[in-house]
């Protein structure tokens, strides 16, 4: 193959990869995270290895200045993490490569720390409002059993080691 369609057939991997970064980007954000946070983790998951913000700028056609603190962002969430590198200038990243835990963190870290937020408010509430006759006691008992229950589904996905488990997932990364 000439040079030419090697370029030619690089320029569309390239373009293919940085879709799909993106796309992922895009889903992700429902889970609460910026569309940059699911690209960066897609480049990162998907490379063959670690990688530098300025390769992760290149790749997604995004600026320094909104990658950078995602990174940051997502080593703190556990998602990616740097590696060790021989150019003490250059930090590089890779995607942390056991999606069950990064999932389980997740749940932990976000969703369980809004169950209690609400829990919290929903007691308080109820101390105050319990005799209250513009309210709709039928509704408070009703968001109180749907409280219960989004509590104890996250509680059974946390302790459940086999929902996380997913398809083709090696075994070394269970």
């Amino acid at each position: 193959m000439n040079k030419m369609k090697k370029q030619s057939k690089a320029q569309k991997l390239n373009k293919e990869f940085q879709e799909l970064s993106l796309s992922i980007g895009n889903f992700i954000r429902y889970w609460g995270f910026r569309r940059v946070h699911g690209a960066i983790w897609t480049q990162l998951y998907l490379s063959r290895g670690p990688l530098s913000c300025t390769q992760l700028v290149k790749n997604l056609k995004l600026s320094k200045a909104l990658i950078s603190p995602a990174l940051e962002e997502l080593c703190g969430y556990k998602l990616i993490e740097q590696v060790p590198s021989s150019n003490d200038k250059m930090k590089y990243y890779q995607a942390v490569s056991n999606v069950r835990d990064v999932v389980k963190s997740i749940l932990k870290a976000r969703e369980k720390m809004m169950l209690d937020e609400i829990n919290k408010h929903f007691s308080k509430f109820l101390g105050k409002n319990s005799k209250n006759a513009v309210l709709d006691h039928a509704r408070i008992q009703n968001m109180q059993e749907m409280i219960l229950s989004a509590n104890m589904m996250l509680e059974y996905i946390l302790s459940e080691n086999e929902v996380f488990n997913f398809p083709n997932q090696d075994e070394g990364s269970r």
